[in-house]
């Protein structure tokens, strides 16, 4: 099977998740392609990245509104680009067995819309700011990936992961280390609108988290508008209206309901006490089931 054949393979049975880190990795190594074309033809002055980064200047940012979702996807060094997809796989694979593949891709597009909101808002409000706000430019995943982070161990605070060296950790400590670690650096100068931009995803993510315990999905519920949206759209292009059978809708079957709740609440405090890498493969399947039951 060739590389080719093999991405196929992966983005069609590897879940959002792994869609999510190969849309990063694919526009990444595109971009940089671009780059280095440019760059052999003399013309390595060309910002390839200006009409897809975003930025805190209002009258730039209407001349490009695409920006504020395209940012969210685009990486400038290895490093980088490396670090954000390494947080997003330890934490998206928790969140998309949990929550669903739906909600994992709301709250890494929420996450980005509101770190780059608290970015524009900082960068246009505080005196120690505003000077920079005209040329200031933002990019990466590090708020969308925060959302996803930061929305899973608000929900799960308890869970228990097995950090290398460290051992078993509950995820609240190692979620509440990265919000602080952003909040210190924001005074350093070097990244403050990155580091508030991190904020604003984290801040969706806990916000996301304690909604979603009172019976409000904002993430399903953007994900699901966007599906709405696109199915209109498809069906506006082939002339063709959806026509729904309500009549002759079969209803769920449910008497294995109870059954199936039970099994999920007892891998769920295996997870408490054990930690989520103590899971058969079985269980995880389970998990991922009833995600997208829910």
């Amino acid at each position: 099977m060739g590389l080719r054949e093999d991405i196929q393979v992966q983005w069609r049975t590897g879940g959002m998740l792994v869609r999510l880190i190969l849309v990063n990795v694919g526009v990444f190594l595109g971009l940089h392609l671009i780059g280095l074309v440019l760059w052999l033809f003399g013309l390595g002055n060309v910002d390839v990245l200006y009409w897809l980064k975003s930025t805190s200047d209002l009258s730039k940012l209407i001349q490009r509104p695409w920006s504020v979702v395209t940012y969210m996807f685009l990486h400038e060094g290895l490093l980088h680009i490396l670090f954000n997809m390494i947080v997003l796989w330890f934490a998206g694979r928790i969140f998309q067995d949990l929550l669903g593949p739906k909600r994992l891709l709301g709250n890494y597009l929420l996450g980005g819309l509101f770190g780059l909101a608290l970015y524009i808002i900082s960068y246009n409000s505080f005196p120690v700011f505003q000077r920079y706000a005209e040329g200031s430019t933002i990019l990466g995943a590090s708020a969308a990936v925060m959302g996803v982070f930061i929305g899973i161990a608000a929900y799960r605070p308890e869970l228990v992961v097995h950090l290398i060296l460290l051992g078993p950790v509950r995820l609240k400590y190692i979620a509440l280390i990265y919000v602080i670690i952003d909040l210190v650096s924001v005074r350093q100068g070097v990244n403050s609108g990155g580091h508030i931009a991190h904020l604003g995803g984290a801040l969706y993510g806990f916000l996301a988290a304690q909604q979603l315990r009172k019976g409000r999905d904002w993430s399903l519920g953007l994900v699901n508008g966007l599906e709405q949206g696109l199915d209109l759209a498809r069906g506006r292009r082939s002339g063709r209206m959806k026509v729904t059978h309500r009549g002759s809708r079969t209803k769920p079957k449910v008497p294995t309901r109870e059954k199936d709740q039970d099994r999920v609440d007892r891998i769920l405090d295996k997870i408490s006490k054990s930690g989520y890498d103590s899971l058969s493969k079985e269980e995880k399947d389970i998990l991922f089931r009833a995600s997208h039951e829910g």
